[in-house]
């Protein structure tokens, strides 16, 4: 089988801009068709083509048994590690709350130190200090926000744009099975939620198992949405997942904030490391550090995966 994870790392490390969306794309378009199926570009949401969602589609999601997914896009480097906390949410609140804590006090020095050295008092005085304190604050915060494209995305999300070809490869000639890969996941799921909104019947429906940052971590752990987990194919699902010792929640208890979410029957996977004191955790993500993602985590997963969807037939969404 084809090693996807370390050939897009190589040849598409960045998918970002529209030459590199462009290439990419067409990359995948060439793959698919390898593995017998159809792919095509969904502009969804457009309003001017060139700020569309560039989602890719293979198969017919609409007719399909159970849709698999993950988000090709990749993420601007941070000033702080992303760190993904699926199973504790005090942590994962607390390390969202002191970079914001950090950047006020950075902001409030800043506007103090420039007041007090421009030796200016009264309402000249106050408006420096304010106009300091926003520049240096809205400044950090769109830092870390829309900071320079990073070139080191193996895990997130190179890795489950490999799972989502590799499982397309092993499914070859089994019908009934659809594939999307979305389109800008890190501006706040856009891509998926535009293709959910023109796409009802998917949304509402089918089975979405979304792979994201699969690649770094022993531990496989999934968060299913009750009208998931209330679905006839999921126990199939869960079966295979639990023969890799994959650890299933409802996602009211695992918090993983991707592309299922925007479906009603949406899973989602992800792979995570595990220490004492913090639980699991997947660490390193929208850094210069995520350059840690293994072939055989996708290989175990996608095995799994193609175990189950080779039982599911065309057309057995609700």
């Amino acid at each position: 089988m084809k090693d996807y994870l370390n050939e897009i790392d190589t040849r598409f490390p960045v998918r970002n801009t529209k030459p590199q969306k462009d290439e990419f794309i067409g990359y995948v378009f060439g793959e698919a068709g390898k593995s017998g199926y159809f792919a095509s570009e969904e502009h969804n949401g457009v309003l001017k083509a060139s700020k569309a969602h560039r989602n890719i589609v293979i198969g017919s999601p609409e007719n399909a048994g159970v849709v698999f997914t993950a988000h090709y896009d990749t993420p601007r480097r941070a000033l702080l590690p992303n760190l993904m906390l699926p199973l504790n949410p005090v942590l994962k609140w607390i390390y969202i709350f002191l970079p914001v804590l950090a950047m006020l006090a950075v902001s409030i020095g800043a506007a103090f130190t420039v007041r007090s050295l421009s030796g200016l008092q009264g309402v000249p005085g106050r408006l420096l200090t304010i106009a300091v304190y926003l520049a240096v604050y809205f400044g950090l915060f769109m830092l870390m926000l829309r900071g320079p494209a990073n070139r080191h995305n193996r895990n997130d999300n190179t890795s489950g744009t490999a799972g989502v070809l590799s499982l397309a490869e092993k499914l070859t000639g089994c019908p009934g099975i659809a594939f999307i890969l979305f389109d800008d996941e890190e501006k706040g799921k856009q891509g998926s939620k535009a293709y959910a909104q023109y796409r009802p019947e998917v949304k509402s429906s089918q089975l979405v198992v979304n792979m994201d940052c699969i690649g770094n971590g022993g531990q496989f752990l999934v968060s299913a949405s009750e009208s998931a987990m209330n679905d006839p194919r999921f126990q199939a699902l869960a079966s295979s997942l639990e023969g890799i010792g994959a650890k299933i929640y409802p996602s009211g208890k695992a918090s993983m904030n991707s592309d299922q979410k925007s479906f009603e029957k949406g899973i989602g996977i992800c792979a995570c490391l595990y220490k004492k004191g913090i639980g699991f955790y997947t660490p390193r993500i929208h850094t210069a550090k995520d350059t840690v993602a293994s072939p055989e985590n996708i290989s175990r997963l996608t095995d799994a995966l193609a175990s189950f969807a080779r039982n599911i037939p065309a057309g057995s969404g609700e």
